[in-house]
This record gives structure tokens, C-alpha cells and sequence, in this order.
């Protein structure tokens, strides 16, 4: 009797810690409608000690990735201490500084005698709890982690928790999650092409080309097979228009640029844009090699290409004005005679 005693006391002790954490993630859901981010996180944090659900993981993660600052290297004032999000969120720092305070805003702007606050702020020295942005980073990726383990199929999800690694410029995290996702899936090219796309933004272009043209190699409709090539020559286009890029690799840039688009261009060779963009390469690469012969070269056969481009262009919209249907004859408007 004792054994089933204590065993009734524990699911009760149990279930009225089910209760309180999912009370705790309806208070965080009202505080992040109210756009408390990081209370709702408190709130969100102390939810998942009670009853670890999916459900609150991606609450929090979502809380998380709205207090985080894309782009900001530095640390984040989270709260004032003694709130929820102060006492609950993991590896929080107390700062005591001078801000403007207002019962319910978290925009802590320093002030003093010359920086004054607006007129419903007050100026006043408070102790701020504080977290670094890249960890802010990292626990919104992690909770969205705890959700995909549970739902592996959430694509939305998955871009989401991707954004904020690049965001806060933790690419080898990225890239390490999505190779992960390739060795399960081998030459899967939706894969291939994130994993381009996210190196592209780590500003490895010569990655980025490499995993497009793989895209390319497995791609088995000639449509998809263009795309691939066309990004590659768009990698090309924006990275020498940025004119970041040193003579020496300007010129390796267009000649991987022009090489793809003229693949594309053997499996669409009506494609005006393929055209016009080699075109635009070719110009780039004469731009790199200064006032040599092969520059001199490189922009007649640009003048050439951009040339047959709009002779495409036109035949395209000729083609497309014989293919539309005739109009449908309109009534007669003038008045009708009886006979």
C-alpha cells in the first residue's frame, strides 16, 4: 500500500508540475505578443525545468531570436534584475549603469547632464542583466535544435535556426549541420545548394562554386541543370561588381563565371539572359587585365554577346506576340434598325 501511496503522490507531485510549466509557456506566449522578448524567454526557461516539450523549445528559440542582433558583436542589456528573464535565463552578467528607465521598456539608452532622456524616461543608475549576442545566437539555434529532434521534417524551422547562424556569422556551425544532413542524404541538390548558398555568405566564393556545380552534375532535368550554372554566373556577376576582389582573382572569378554560362548556354542556347550575363563578365574580366591585347579581346566579344542578346530578346517577345490569341470581336455599338 505504501508502493502505490508514494507512487499516486509522485504522479500527482508530477502532473502539477506539468500544469505549471505549461502555465509558465501561456505566460511567455502573453508576454511575447506583448513583445517582452526576453521575459517571455524567462518565462519560457523556467517552463522547460517543469516539462520539457517541443512546443516551449521553439517558443524560446523564437524569443531568443528576437532579442539577438544580427550583425552586432558585443553584449545585449537584457532586463533589469529581479525579472523573470534575469533570473532565468542561463550565463546572464549584472551590469549597473545609468539609463534611460520606463516602466516596461527594455531600451536602456545611456544618459547623463548632455544626453538627456525623452520626457517619459527617467534617467537613473540600475543593475542590467546582460548576455552576450553570439550566445544569444547559440541558444536560439540550440532550442531550435530540440524542436527538429522532434519534428526532423520541419524545412521552416530548419531555414530558420540556418538564418541565425549566419546572422551572427557562426558559418562553420552552419555548414557542420548541413553536411551532417548531406551524409544522410547524399547528392541530395536542395542541400548542395544551402550549403552553396551559405558559404557564399561566409565569402567563399570558390566553395560556393564548387557545390553549384555539383548541384549541377547530379541535376537530371536540363532546366534545374541551367539554374545551377546561371547561379554560379550570378556569384560571378555580384562578387566583380563588388570590386573587392584582386586582379589575380577577378579573373579566375570570370572565368568560372563564363565557363558555367556557356554549359547553360549548350542546353538553352535561345536564353538572352545567359548571353547578356557572359556579356557582362566578359566586360569585367577586361576591366582586370588593364589595357592589355587580351582586354581589348574581351570587350568586342562583350560588345558581340550583348549584340546577340537583344537579337534573342527580340525574337523572344516576336514569339510570344504570335502565340497570343486573337482578340474576341466586340458588339456592334451603333444603334439597330428594324426592318
Amino acid at each position: 500500500m505504501r508502493i502505490v501511496t508514494v507512487a499516486m503522490l509522485v504522479a500527482s507531485l508530477f502532473g502539477c508540475e506539468q500544469l505549471d510549466g505549461r502555465n509558465r509557456n501561456r505566460k511567455g506566449n502573453n508576454l511575447f505578443r506583448e513583445m517582452r522578448f526576453a521575459d517571455a524567454a524567462g518565462e519560457y526557461e523556467k517552463a522547460l525545468k517543469e516539462v520539457d516539450d517541443p512546443t516551449i523549445h521553439y517558443n524560446l528559440a523564437l524569443a531568443y531570436s528576437k532579442v539577438f542582433k544580427p550583425g552586432f558583436e558585443g553584449t545585449v542589456d537584457i532586463e533589469r534584475r529581479g525579472t523573470p528573464a534575469c533570473d532565468n535565463i542561463p550565463g546572464v552578467k549584472t551590469v549597473n549603469k545609468q539609463v534611460c528607465v520606463k516602466e516596461g521598456s527594455t531600451l536602456f539608452t545611456p544618459c547623463d547632464e548632455k544626453n538627456v532622456c525623452a520626457s517619459s524616461f527617467k534617467c537613473e543608475k540600475i543593475d542590467i542583466c546582460t548576455l552576450d549576442d553570439a550566445q544569444l545566437a547559440e541558444l536560439a539555434a540550440t532550442h531550435y535544435g530540440a524542436w527538429l529532434k522532434a519534428h526532423p521534417s520541419d524545412a521552416e524551422t530548419r531555414n530558420l535556426m540556418t538564418q541565425v547562424w549566419i546572422d551572427a556569422s557562426q558559418y562553420p556551425k552552419a555548414i557542420e549541420y548541413w553536411d551532417g544532413l548531406l551524409k544522410a542524404k547524399p547528392n541530395d541538390p536542395e542541400i548542395m545548394g544551402t550549403l552553396a548558398g551559405i558559404n557564399l555568405k561566409a565569402n567563399d566564393w570558390r566553395k560556393s562554386i564548387e557545390w553549384y556545380l555539383k548541384v549541377a552534375a547530379v541535376a537530371t532535368d536540363p532546366t534545374a541543370k541551367v539554374a545551377a550554372y546561371q547561379f554560379i554566373g550570378n556569384v560571378a556577376w555580384s562578387k566583380l561588381n563588388s570590386k573587392t576582389l584582386t586582379s589575380t582573382e577577378a579573373v579566375e572569378l570570370a572565368d568560372r563565371g563564363i565557363g558555367a554560362l556557356q554549359k547553360a548556354a549548350e542546353l538553352q542556347p535561345k536564353n538572352p539572359k545567359l548571353v547578356g550575363l557572359q556579356a557582362s563578365i566578359f566586360n569585367f574580366r577586361a576591366l582586370a587585365m588593364g589595357s592589355s591585347w587580351a582586354a581589348a579581346l574581351d570587350r568586342a566579344t562583350a560588345q558581340d554577346l550583348q549584340r546577340a542578346s537583344r537579337v534573342m530578346s527580340d525574337e523572344a517577345k516576336k514569339a510570344q506576340g504570335s502565340d497570343a490569341p486573337a482578340p474576341t470581336p466586340s458588339p456592334a455599338q451603333g444603334s439597330a434598325t428594324g426592318g
